[in-house]
């Protein structure tokens, strides 16, 4: 399911609106069954929905299907975008832009996909959440935020050239300063092929926050992500 996630991440760049927004039903070709991945999440910014699905059709066929109800939408016409074994098509309707993409199953029969929503009215370009911290030379490649039950999680990855020890040594001391106490803290060996790592965790209950910093020697970064998780009817705070 993470790859479907990732490949699906070209249609959502943007910021969040603060309107409610009106999401559209779309129609599935038959013998196609479809789930929610989520229906409350936050892409890059964007208010976004996600649905997993699984058809008997080809992926062709299933492709066909979209093509042609989309085509019928007055409001943009379909584009089309093929790649990596995908084959991918999105529409506008109203304030959202629709998209799905199929490919055939890994098991051999039939097709899967995803469908998904992404409001882009209203955009704006801060992608950053009120918690986190700003470094100078660090960029936000991807924003998420999603509701699980109880639980409310936003996740943030973020790129940065500065050496590795500083990254560490600056996110351990931003946590500890604001009051997080250390649940897990540890640093991998040092690898000349497969870089470096830091895995840490930290709590202020009722929150907790994950961070792992990777260090990619041949490009010459680091990639944090943050995880950070609250009851979903509290405010994530700083």
């Amino acid at each position: 399911m993470k790859s479907l996630l990732g490949a699906l991440v070209w249609v959502m760049a943007g910021a969040a609106v603060a309107s409610p927004v009106e999401w559209v039903d779309i129609q599935l070709p038959p013998r196609t069954h479809a789930e929610w991945v989520t229906n409350d999440a936050v892409v890059n910014g964007l208010p976004t929905r996600l649905q997993h699905f699984v058809s008997e059709l080809t992926p062709r066929e299933v492709f066909d299907f979209f093509e042609r109800e989309w085509a019928r939408r007055s409001v943009g016409a379909p584009r089309r975008v093929d790649t990596g074994g995908w084959m991918a098509l999105s529409t506008l309707a109203g304030g959202l832009q629709v998209a799905v993409q199929v490919r055939e199953h890994p098991e051999g029969r039939g097709c899967e996909g995803l469908i998904s929503w992404g409001h882009v009215q209203g955009l704006r370009r801060d992608l950053a959440p009120t918690w986190l911290p700003r470094f100078s030379d660090h960029r936000i490649a991807q924003s998420m935020a999603s509701t699980d039950g109880p639980v409310r999680s936003e996740r943030v990855t973020l790129v940065s050239r500065a050496p590795f020890e500083v990254q560490v040594r600056r996110w351990r001391d931003h946590w500890q300063r604001q009051g997080w106490r250390a649940t897990f803290d540890r640093e991998s060996p040092a690898d000349a092929a497969t870089g470096r790592s830091w895995l840490a965790s930290f709590e202020r209950p009722p929150q907790s926050v994950d961070v792992v910093i990777s260090w990619q020697p041949q490009a010459q970064r680091g990639v944090a992500t943050i995880n950070l998780l609250a009851p979903a009817t509290a405010a994530l705070t700083r």
